[in-house]
């Protein structure tokens, strides 16, 4: 069985591969992803605009709307005041609203001569009025040297995790602004609950705020971008944030047809642009109550009403149309096209060709030519062609085009091209811009997944490692396939020996993901006999051949990296580490064998940098 690996990069909240973090650099993760936690919950942004990581001091009067976006009085506290409570505050003030509301609640307090000072720096002390005031607690509960009791309680209740200042009377900066904020969202209020909880929101199961949780439970959609699209979005879609495909985009990356997700909260746009277009083959389980839908060989499952009611006995859409499936997140099926609504060209590489029985005009039975070939998108189609007309072989470039109802296949012949080297930020491949939502598949023996540009970032492909390439209207790369660019294909693991199986024959021990398995041939003349950190090539789930992979001695281990005398080797996304004990490979993870100390720490790995290779295999072995 053919075997598709998907990669699956939240960008927005990025982790370190293969650490287990210790209790230090779990608090280090969590300040890290605080600012994508308060920018994403809108807590940092004031009347004037976002407060950013470069901002020195935080105003009282932007403090003051920082609180009440802190608080259940979010998006309801009116923006202007009818009186002007401060000598120095107008009701005019474009922070009148907030000051008087923060002013009420206690949250803040004026100057004896009746200024507020709105300019002025927010200090400590005063900030953490404001957040103890948010967990319930009154004038009342400290009595006697109340700025003392104050800060007690601060330090008592962890809200002083991560901030850098402990001067009471030190101006609050952004950073440490942020990291109270999100300290005082974990914290448990007078009456003993989760503060982030008391306002709708979710902690994981390490006390952190669930990001996830949080995108997903404000999420609304599909809307299908069309002529009306940016009115049945209930926010300025002009200045919202976009991801295209899971990458960072602009609003004018938004094309026809793309299907859309947002969230009010987020002010935030997903988009997704895959498409599937081929012959309905079946509607799964029948027209009464469609579930999923089969087009091209593949089955999709309906992601909405809408979708499925097209599919429907009272739908447009029947066995044997020709259609095309808009696809959003989870790939599902957001909405179909037919024929006449979009003309489609799916090019792709033949992955398999055989035969089978077809049913024709007259209603008997012939044999047809098909090919099984992917996209740069990782879509996989089968496609009927006449072998009279010509023929495919596996590797080869195929297109199908599809116009008013036709579909047309075609042998494509790639032009040769000179790049072969991406730019150190990926943004180019040779003096070639990638498009904003280039699509990029790497493919070998048939296994086959998808990359992210920035996987390629500084590589340099090697011979023959570029199948199909094709550009957009503004001469932009925007589909690549690629045959073994990144190594990422290829399983990596320890060849333990040679060993005698129940039928005599020799047998290749090897260990993989901590995993036993042997390997019983008569002929092992393509396999690394070497003991010790190999790379396994798969083919149609069987290893085929190995090598061996190159050695690192390790001087530094950091989070996606390791250091070596010879210089920096990146950390693959699913590296495997091992401890040799008593000449037994025991499967372990890093932190346990970090102590350079104790252990002796060398990496292997499958190629140069320079050419997409990884960290594979680390192994331990004690010193004493």
């Amino acid at each position: 069985m053919r075997r598709i690996i998907a990669v699956l990069l939240a960008l927005t909240i990025l982790l370190p591969f293969g650490l287990s973090a210790s209790g230090t650099q779990q608090a280090f993760a969590a300040t890290n992803n605080a600012p994508k936690i308060m920018e994403a919950l809108g807590i940092m942004t004031t009347d004037k605009g976002d407060i950013s990581e470069t901002t020195e001091k935080i105003t009282r009067s932007q403090y003051a709307q920082l609180l009440v976006n802190m608080s259940s009085l979010k998006d309801t506290t009116a923006i202007s005041s009818n009186v002007s409570l401060f000598s120095d505050v107008s009701k005019k003030y474009w922070a009148a609203g907030y000051i008087k509301t923060a002013i009420s609640n206690g949250w803040m307090y004026g100057y004896l001569n009746g200024s507020f000072r709105p300019t002025k720096g927010v200090t400590l002390l005063e900030a953490v009025n404001g957040v103890l005031k948010l967990l319930g607690y009154t004038d009342s509960d400290f009595t006697g040297n109340t700025a003392a009791k104050k800060m007690a309680l601060y330090v008592s209740k962890g809200l002083n995790v991560n901030i850098t200042v402990s001067k009471k009377t030190a101006a609050l900066d952004y950073d440490n602004c942020v990291n109270l904020f999100y300290n005082t969202l974990k914290a448990t209020t007078k009456d003993s609950k989760i503060y982030a909880e008391t306002l709708g929101y979710t902690l994981d199961s390490n006390g952190e705020l669930d990001y996830l949780s949080l995108m997903n439970s404000n999420i609304e959609g599909p809307v299908i971008a069309d002529g009306n699209w940016k009115q049945e979005i209930s926010f300025n879609t002009v200045n919202a944030t976009y991801y295209k495909n899971g990458i960072k985009c602009t609003y004018t990356d938004i094309e026809d047809y793309d299907v859309l997700y947002y969230s009010e909260t987020f002010k935030t746009i997903w988009a997704y642009d895959d498409r599937v277009t081929g012959t309905v083959e079946s509607i799964n389980p029948d027209y009464l109550s469609p579930v999923s839908v089969t087009v091209a060989g593949n089955t999709y499952t309906l992601g909405t009403s809408d979708a499925a009611l097209e599919f429907s006995s009272v739908g447009d859409v029947k066995e044997g149309d020709i259609i095309t499936l808009l696809l959003g997140k989870d790939n599902e099926v957001a909405a179909v096209l037919n024929v006449d609504e979009l003309n489609t060209t799916i090019t792709g590489v033949v992955l398999s060709v055989g035969t089978h029985l077809v049913e024709n005009a007259d209603g008997d039975y012939e044999s047809m030519a098909y090919a099984t070939f992917v996209d740069a998108s990782g879509n996989e189609y089968n496609q009927d062609y006449d072998e009279d007309v010509l023929t495919f072989v596996e590797d080869e470039i195929i297109r199908i085009s599809y116009k008013d109802g036709t579909a047309t296949v075609s042998k494509v012949t790639v032009d040769s091209i000179s790049d072969n080297v991406f730019n150190a930020d990926a943004s180019k491949f040779g003096n070639t811009d990638l498009a904003a939502n280039v699509k990029i598949l790497d493919l070998k023996n048939g296994v086959y997944m998808s990359l992210y540009p920035t996987r390629l970032a500084g590589v340099t492909l090697r011979s023959a490692s570029l199948y199909y390439y094709e550009l957009n209207e503004m001469n932009e790369i925007s589909k690549l396939i690629l045959y073994d660019a990144s190594g990422d294909l290829d399983q990596y693991g320890i060849f333990t020996g040679m060993g005698t199986s129940n039928s005599s024959k020799m047998s290749y021990n090897y260990l993989i993901d901590g995993k036993e398995g042997s390997l019983n041939t008569s002929s092992l003349s393509s396999l690394n006999m070497e003991e010790g950190a190999t790379g396994f090539v798969f083919e149609d789930d069987a290893i085929t051949s190995s090598y061996k992979l190159a050695v690192a001695t390790v001087t530094g281990i950091g989070s996606t990296s390791i250091q070596s005398s010879t210089g920096k080797y990146t950390l693959a996304g699913n590296y495997d580490v091992y401890c040799l004990v008593d000449d037994e490979y025991v499967a372990t993870t890093i932190d346990k064998v970090s102590d350079l100390l104790k252990y002796k720490v060398t990496a292997y790995y499958d190629r140069a940098s320079t050419n997409g290779g990884r960290i594979r295999i680390i192994v331990a072995e004690s010193i004493n």
